[in-house]
């Protein structure tokens, strides 16, 4: 800010030229073209993120958006974290029934007949002490730090559902309203 109020004389006429021609260059249609062919990648690898990580929760849970989707892989190992946003209708049905609304919530949706995606029976929280002993469970996520705290303090305490398959973890939290699917290995 010093900067911007101490060198004003010489910032002010260059911020006006970049915007000139940018506005100048982007006037024409193949920059928009090309824009858009620059950005298409980017859009469609979140598509795919988004896709992908839905179909590893239950068709049970419906989900509306997601909150954030990182991971980190190797050649044959990688680790992750996606959150997702519960619906209404989900949140309400598990009010309604607790820990019985996940009595058949233990397959993926996108994985019907693979074993690799079946998941353990459904928990009440607080999870057990090896997923916070070393701060949290998910050890490659995007969340800002506000949002994981916030995860991490309701898996401790009563009030939210969680379960287990090889190597991932999966996480209901229907204070927060989110869903929260991790994996290492």
């Amino acid at each position: 800010m010093f900067a911007l109020i101490f060198f004003w004389p010489i910032t002010l006429p260059l911020f006006i030229g970049y915007v000139t021609v940018l506005w100048k260059l982007f006037s024409k249609k193949a920059y928009y073209i090309f824009a858009m062919v620059a950005v298409a990648p980017f859009v469609a690898y979140n598509a795919f993120q988004y896709y992908w990580f839905s179909k590893v929760l239950p068709a049970q849970i419906g989900i509306t958006y997601p909150i954030s989707i990182s991971e980190e892989g190797g050649f044959r190992e990688g680790c992750g974290t996606a959150a997702f946003k519960v619906s209404d209708e989900t949140l309400e049905a598990i009010r309604r029934d607790g820990i019985k609304f996940f009595s058949s919530a233990t397959q993926a949706r996108g994985h019907l007949s693979d074993s690799y995606y079946k998941y353990e029976e459904w928990k009440e929280t607080p999870v057990p002490p090896s997923w916070t002993s070393e701060g949290s469970w998910m050890w490659c996520s995007g969340l800002s730090n506000e949002t994981h705290a916030k995860i991490v303090a309701a898996a401790k305490q009563s009030g939210a559902y969680y379960t287990t398959k090889h190597e991932a973890q999966l996480i209901l939290i229907p204070s927060l309203g989110y869903v929260v699917f991790s994996f290492f290995g």
